[in-house]
């Protein structure tokens, strides 16, 4: 690896754990809504959404938020929250198998299976929204309706959702503003190993420089 591109990789890796870091304890945070991934279904586009937070690097979320609109370029206030915490009283809507069910489903979000997306989203936005239409099956998928009904039969109590962080606007209850967004953070486990390359990586670095 070239220095130059050793040192991408480095501030790639420290921009990682810095934004993991703050994910887990600041609290607000700007959030800037950096662009989508072209996934569009029923006219709306669909996971993944591409944010920041204090302008670190861009990382997918999925929006649990039907009814509000958050646009590219959009930056905002919010509160996170861990849900495993337990303490939704900053979120949105409030209700903890709500965000269980939506979280569940942001868990089965898998890079091979893409057409799937758009219906897990649906089926995000009709947990906490009701009176969104999901749209018809698209050939060839299991459609939004199958993963509505998953979340809502799945056993919640044996799920792990140290991982699912809830990113509110701090207007949570305003009749307009930015859009409520569920991600995923790795795991302590994950977080440790990457902290420790980076420490490697840098101690490597200063013998090449």
């Amino acid at each position: 690896m070239s220095q130059g591109s050793t040192r991408r990789f480095l501030i790639i890796a420290v921009l990682f754990v810095i934004v993991a870091t703050l994910s887990a304890f600041a609290d607000p945070v700007e959030m800037r809504f950096a662009g989508v991934g072209g996934q569009n279904q029923n006219g709306e586009y669909t996971y993944p959404y591409f944010l920041t937070i204090e302008n670190g690097p861009q990382f997918p979320a999925i929006c649990d938020d039907f009814y509000h609109e958050s646009n590219v370029g959009d930056t905002w206030q919010a509160n996170l929250t861990q849900l495993s915490s337990g303490d939704l009283s900053k979120t949105r809507f409030g209700i903890l198998v709500q965000y269980q069910e939506a979280g569940y489903l942001l868990m089965q979000m898998r890079d091979d299976d893409q057409p799937e997306w758009g219906n897990i989203n649906f089926a995000v936005w009709k947990i906490f929204n009701p009176s969104v239409d999901m749209g018809s099956t698209h050939p060839g998928t299991l459609g939004p309706q199958y993963w509505y009904n998953l979340a809502q039969t799945a056993d919640l109590s044996k799920v792990d959702f140290s991982t699912v962080m809830i990113a509110t606007p701090l207007d949570a209850q305003g009749a307009s503003g930015d859009q409520e967004f569920l991600f995923l953070t790795p795991e302590p486990g994950t977080l440790i190993l990457i902290g420790s390359g980076v420490i490697t990586l840098l101690s490597a670095c200063r013998r090449f420089v």
